[in-house]
C-alpha cells in the first residue's frame, strides 16, 4: 500500500487544499507518484488541478477507486475528482466508517507512491473515514488563536481515531501564510512549537500571493512562480516529510 497522509483541520481558510494540492505535486516532483483524493464537497483541489466534480464520489461507492482515477496536467500526479454527492454525504453520514479505507484498499499495490486526502473543514463522517483510513495527518493552522483553539479538538479527534486505526498519527503541524514580521505569527509559533506534544514541522509557508493566485491557473505554485517563497516552502515541506519517513 502507499502512504496514506490526510490534510485535515476543521475550520476553512487554513491552507488545507493548497497544503493538500502543492505537496502532492511537489512530492511528485521527487519521483513519487502521487494520489490525490479529494473529499471536501466544495471540489477547490478537483477544480484547482483543472479538473470538474463528478456525479458520484468514486471515494465512497461501491466499485473502488480505479475507474474514478482522473489524470492532471501536473507531472507525477493523479486525482479523485470530489463528486455532487459528497455535501449529502456530508449531512447523511457516509455510508461506514471504513467506506473510504475499503476503496483505497483496492489500488493496485505500485501504481502509486503516496495518497493524499484533503478533507473538508470539520470533523464529521467524511473527515472521520479520512482518519480511518490514514497512516498519517497533517494539520495546516494559521498564527492566530482561534485556529489554535481548534487544533485541541482536531488533535482529540485524531487520538480518539487511533484507538480502531492504530497505524494513525499526526505527522505535523504546519504553519501557513506565517508572516515573521506580525508579532502575533511569531507568538502563536512559539506557544505550539513549546507547549504542543505532537510533532510540529520545521517547514513554514509564508504568506505568499503567488500561492493565492496559482489555482486560479489550475497549476500549483511550483510550476506558477517556481522560485516565489510560497513554492519553496512546499518544496522544503515535502523534503521534510520524506526525512521523517512519512511516505515511502
Amino acid at each position: 500500500m502507499p502512504s496514506i497522509l490526510c490534510v485535515a483541520n476543521q475550520k476553512g481558510g487554513v491552507g488545507k487544499t493548497t497544503t493538500a494540492t502543492c505537496l502532492a505535486h511537489a512530492l511528485a516532483l521527487t519521483g513519487r507518484p502521487v494520489l490525490v483524493v479529494d473529499i471536501d464537497p466544495q471540489g477547490n483541489a478537483t477544480s484547482g488541478m483543472g479538473l470538474a466534480a463528478v456525479s458520484a464520489s468514486a471515494a465512497f461507492g461501491s466499485g473502488g477507486l480505479e475507474g474514478g482515477i482522473g489524470s492532471t496536467a501536473w507531472s507525477g500526479v493523479w486525482a479523485v475528482p470530489a463528486g455532487h454527492d459528497l455535501e449529502r454525504l456530508a449531512i447523511q453520514g457516509a455510508p461506514a466508517i471504513s467506506t473510504l479505507r475499503r476503496n483505497l484498499a483496492t489500488l493496485p499495490a505500485d501504481r502509486f507512491k503516496v495518497v493524499l486526502i484533503d478533507c473538508p473543514p470539520s470533523l464529521g463522517s467524511l473527515t472521520q473515514n479520512a482518519l480511518a483510513a490514514s497512516d498519517s495527518v497533517l494539520v495546516p493552522i494559521q498564527c492566530e488563536y482561534y485556529p489554535l483553539e481548534g487544533l485541541v479538538q482536531l488533535l482529540a479527534a485524531v487520538r480518539q481515531s487511533a484507538k480502531s486505526n492504530p497505524r494513525l498519527g499526526v505527522g505535523g503541524v504546519l504553519f501557513t501564510m506565517y508572516d515573521p514580521a506580525v508579532e502575533l505569527s511569531r507568538e502563536v509559533e512559539a506557544e505550539v512549537r513549546t507547549k504542543l506534544k505532537d510533532p510540529v514541522f520545521r517547514t513554514v509557508i509564508p504568506r505568499d500571493v503567488a500561492v493565492a493566485e496559482a489555482p486560479s491557473h489550475c497549476v500549483s505554485v511550483l510550476d506558477y512562480a517556481p522560485r516565489s517563497r510560497g513554492a519553496w516552502g512546499y518544496a522544503q515541506l515535502a523534503s521534510e516529510i520524506v526525512k521523517m519517513g512519512l511516505v515511502g
